[in-house]
């Protein structure tokens, strides 16, 4: 009887991991169409979890004899920018640190199965290290990491390999990110985002709040909302109205001694159009851009969005300072406004989360509000400042052993760097709550790519920011000014793509 009650009580262990095994899926189980929007038929990949099932490349044996794969990448260095190099590339030896222990094992297991080295070497300037190595036909690159910025330059010159030229890169599988569609002209696409990078989710945009001043202010945590559909800019709005004070009490809201509902910077104003469900621009059936922020639905939403961040009582923009100017810089306005407990919500870009973890009071994440209850999904842009993409340039000398080696490199990192990076990181080393965990599920679920922000048409995205650090509104008189400029713009760059092999 014991050995028998032993066999059912095995069985029904296995069977519980075996129905486990198979509810269980990656954090992001959505895909993103043409224009960057949520399309719930297909994977989206951002990082695999410790319990997911692991998928294998479909790729050849190869001994590659000793090949050096080189890295090109961009060089950076800031006040908030944990490195200048970036860290998901290469690593010399473990030191405990999650995402570098990643890095080294993901790279030497695939250094040891195709016989290969891996090399990065930095640039301050990606674009003219690329241009420099195609001019000379030098095939030192095999693949580059740019700046999102830095894109438009890089592939309108003709500088990058289509991807459908790349053999062994399998955009069906989940560790490539199918939200870089929205970069593609005329079904033409010399771009990749995937499980490789961290920077393409640490660029994501979110909102960072303090729970300690939210509990001292009597308010209920906005949890429960995020994961009902319900986080809106109206909820947001009225939080933060009853958030701010006239700490000093002179009468007059002072960015380094009062208390602020929202802290926001000039380019967040194009992270809640996106948010809304707008863009810059978007593309139509032919896979041809075109401006889209003067629609109806988008100054729809723009207005809402100006209403809540042009509102000087209780809205603080770190870099747009009132008359009189600062005596602070926009770096430590936000870190020690937040940090000291003065500012209750925060407009991130997701890197920004570690430079918080000393910080004694609990914080969480919320993702990006929606324009209201309407809206089908939330939306969080990557920023263009600080996101990167990951290309082929035209000098690699083996595209099949190129792609080969980035196929594998990219589906080991989902097994490996991801988790590190996703799950220890950031759901444990940063965030203070199991809730943020399920926040970050919803915010690198719904990433987007917004086409007119990382071309800037016309200059559109350099004069959105401008436009929210004057507090401008005149949107439609804007948009009939400027959108010659941008139709030529685009009419230009879909001639190049165009002429592109």
């Amino acid at each position: 009887m014991i050995k028998f009650i032993s066999v059912i009580l095995i069985i029904a262990a296995i069977s519980g991991m075996l129905i486990s095994c198979g509810d269980n899926k990656p954090p992001n189980s959505e895909n993103h169409n043409a224009n960057g929007e949520n399309d719930k038929n297909a994977e989206k990949s951002v990082g695999g979890t410790a319990a997911e099932v692991k998928t294998e490349p479909d790729l050849p044996d190869e001994n590659f004899d000793g090949y050096m794969f080189t890295f090109l990448a961009h060089r950076y260095n800031a006040e908030d920018w944990v490195s200048e190099d970036p860290l998901e590339l290469v690593s010399e030896e473990q030191t405990g640190e999650p995402v570098n222990d990643a890095v080294y094992k993901r790279n030497l297991r695939i250094k040891e199965k195709y016989n290969i080295e891996i090399e990065m070497i930095p640039s301050g300037d990606e674009r003219s290290a690329i241009r420099k190595a195609i001019g000379a036909g030098d095939d030192i690159y095999d693949a580059v990491v740019m700046f999102n910025n830095n894109v438009p330059g890089i592939v309108t010159a003709n500088y990058l390999t289509n991807v459908e030229d790349l053999p062994y890169i399998d955009l069906d599988k989940p560790w490539w990110d199918p939200a870089v569609n929205s970069m593609s002209i005329g079904n033409k696409n010399y771009l990749l985002s995937g499980d490789l990078l961290i920077l393409d989710n640490e660029a994501t945009n979110a909102i960072l709040f303090n729970k300690d001043l939210l509990a001292d202010l009597g308010m209920e945590l906005p949890y429960g909302a995020a994961k009902e559909g319900k986080w809106t800019m109206d909820k947001m709005n009225g939080i933060i109205k009853g958030a701010a004070a006239d700490l000093d009490g002179d009468g007059i809201m002072t960015a380094l001694e009062d208390r602020w509902g929202l802290c926001v910077f000039n380019d967040t104003l194009h992270s809640f159009l996106v948010s809304g469900g707008g863009a810059l621009a978007v593309k139509d059936e032919n896979d041809i851009p075109y401006m889209d922020f003067a629609s109806p639905k988008n100054l729809a939403a723009l207005d809402k969005v100006m209403n809540l961040m042009y509102n000087p009582e209780y809205v603080l923009n770190a870099q747009a300072p009132p008359p009189g100017g600062r005596d602070s810089n926009a770096f430590e306005i936000y870190t020690t406004g937040f940090g000291d407990g003065r500012i209750l919500f925060m407009w991130i870009r997701m890197r920004v989360v570690e430079l918080f973890r000393g910080m004694e009071a609990n914080f969480g994440i919320l993702p990006m509000p929606k324009a209201d209850d309407s809206q089908e999904g939330y939306r969080s842009a990557v920023n263009p400042y600080t996101g990167v993409l990951l290309g082929v340039p035209k000098s690699a000398e083996d595209l099949e052993r190129v792609s080969i080696i980035l196929e594998a490199l990219s589906a080991e990192s989902r097994y490996t760097l991801q988790p590190a990076y996703y799950d220890v990181v950031l759901q444990r080393k940063y965030t203070r709550d199991d809730e943020s965990g399920e926040m970050l599920d919803i915010i690198f679920d719904s990433r987007v790519y917004d086409i007119g922000s990382v071309y800037s048409f016309g200059n559109v995205f350099w004069d959105f920011i401008s436009l929210a650090a004057t507090q401008d509104k005149n949107i439609v008189s804007y948009y009939e000014k400027k959108i010659g400029a941008m139709e030529s713009a685009i009419e230009k760059i879909v001639n190049a793509f165009r002429d592109m092999d």
